[in-house]
């Protein structure tokens, strides 16, 4: 037998049990404070590292190369992996490069084309992915927050509500935004200590003035769908989960925003989101509640 004929069917017994790792995916819908930019993680690609098949000629192969699994003996494929640096803080310009040079992707136009600093990031800083995943940006604007809001204190004082509930253990999250959700619009967050910048647990949005008719347009579209209603200091309010598209989420859907809005008095009212992550320590539903009975509006 010739030396091709053999390095032949030694190349087809190397690849027979090779299986490919599965795609890697997360959602993580974020509303921004300053922008409403949603997002997901798309499914990251797998990059397939050439084998040297050593041989009197030294022929190369596109086979990826096989690692042993310790326990099982079985042959698994290698991808290259990442540490995906943090960006949050960065102009976007920069961003981007820092994570083409680390061998990631910002695949979204919007974003690249967008000025301002970049807010929160997806995958978090730190985590390990393929090369080649996308990276979620949110960016804000390049002027520091809390904006022209004025010192919030405790951030429980704005836009013409006061908060008076929030659950417990949570903090203000140092920052406001305005005119994110519609001219007249405010918005801050609260977090868990120590939580990673740009994430939150509960924000709170203030609709205003010609952006307050959004949420009783929703209160009549969600309830058509099918969205729980229920009552909030006298005034009707929607309780449902909401899909990044605005939609009325299933009731099992664990990866969609947590969402209780509902108009206050005339020209004023208030959307609360429990993001999908801390939904899943408490129960949203009866915080979600609790908070909107805790809110009432200020001079």
């Amino acid at each position: 037998m010739k030396v091709e004929d053999v390095l032949a069917e030694a190349m087809a017994a190397h690849v027979a049990d090779v299986q490919a790792t599965p795609s890697l995916g997360r959602e993580v819908r974020r509303r921004h404070r300053s922008h409403v930019i949603r997002f997901r993680m798309a499914g990251a690609a797998l990059a397939t590292a050439l084998v040297a098949v050593a041989a009197p000629a030294m022929l190369n192969s596109a086979e990826p190369a096989k690692t042993q699994h310790a326990a099982t003996g079985t042959d698994r494929a290698v991808v290259d992996s990442v540490i995906v640096p943090r960006v949050v803080g960065k102009h976007v310009a920069e961003a981007v490069e820092t994570l083409k040079q680390a061998g990631l992707v910002v695949n979204d136009p919007e974003t690249t084309t967008d000025t301002g600093l970049v807010r929160m990031q997806s995958p978090a800083a730190g985590q390990e992915v393929t090369k080649g995943t996308n990276v979620q940006l949110t960016v804000g604007p390049e002027s520091s927050v809390p904006q022209d809001l004025g010192d919030l204190g405790d951030g429980r004082k704005f836009g013409g509500i006061h908060v008076g509930y929030l659950p417990e253990g949570l903090e203000w999250g140092k920052w406001s935004g305005k005119n994110g959700f519609g001219k007249t619009s405010y918005t801050t967050t609260f977090v868990e200590p120590g939580q990673e910048e740009g994430f939150y647990a509960v924000q709170v949005v203030v609709f205003t003035g010609e952006a307050s008719k959004q949420i009783a347009q929703r209160l009549t579209t969600f309830s058509s769908k099918g969205a729980e209603t229920t009552d909030i200091g006298g005034k009707r309010a929607y309780l449902t989960k909401v899909t990044e598209g605005g939609e009325v989420a299933a009731e099992d859907d664990n990866v969609s925003t947590s969402t209780i809005g509902w108009t206050l008095r005339r020209g004023l009212a208030v959307e609360v989101y429990i993001s999908p992550d801390y939904a899943k320590k408490i129960d949203a539903g009866d915080e979600l509640k609790k908070i909107a009975e805790g809110i009432e509006p200020v001079k």
